[in-house]
């Protein structure tokens, strides 16, 4: 974007600037026991129980009170399909919000030459957006849903002259 700027101190601005918004990315918790001879399984979600109840910081993002274990296969070649457990990515991990920011000023040098003078920022308002949870086991309470790591870095600032010629 061109400042609407005339003259020669106050002309030859230009700002940039990129706002990326994601929400979280879907995430499934797995069973903790096996439930079948071979046969992978998703957790239950507990009726009444939302996933995201108690502290819901990087601490515990999910609440371990939210899943269950479907139950054992106990015959074989049984039609109840209730010990594959329920659906796939029962969860979303946190959102993704970061924004970058630029400011130049260009300067005339003479009628061919100019000069370009540049602030660049990398995640201005230094939001942290976190990884998902590492550890999935919920029967875990104390460290089910931790996160240990963040998706983007810290703000980071960089300056910049170029020449035209």
């Amino acid at each position: 974007y061109e400042l609407p700027f005339r003259g020669p101190y106050l002309g030859g601005w230009t700002a940039n600037w990129i706002l990326t918004l994601y929400s979280g990315q879907p995430q499934t918790i797995g069973c903790t026991i096996a439930t079948a001879a071979g046969a992978g399984c998703y957790a239950l979600l507990v009726p009444g129980e939302d996933p995201y109840g108690g502290p819901h910081d990087v601490s515990q993002f999910y609440n371990p009170a939210a899943f269950a274990n479907p139950p054992v296969a106990t015959t074989i070649g049984q039609t109840d399909f209730s010990p594959l457990g329920g659906n796939r990515t029962q969860v979303t991990g946190p959102p993704f919000r970061q924004l970058d920011f630029s400011i130049a000023k260009r300067i005339e040098l003479a009628e061919r030459r100019r000069m370009e003078l540049r602030v660049e920022t990398f995640n201005l308002t230094n939001t942290p957006s976190f990884n998902l949870p590492g550890f999935s086991n919920f029967t875990d309470t104390r460290n089910f849903g931790r996160i240990t790591s963040t998706r983007n870095s810290a703000r980071q600032v960089q300056l910049g002259i170029k020449f035209y010629w």
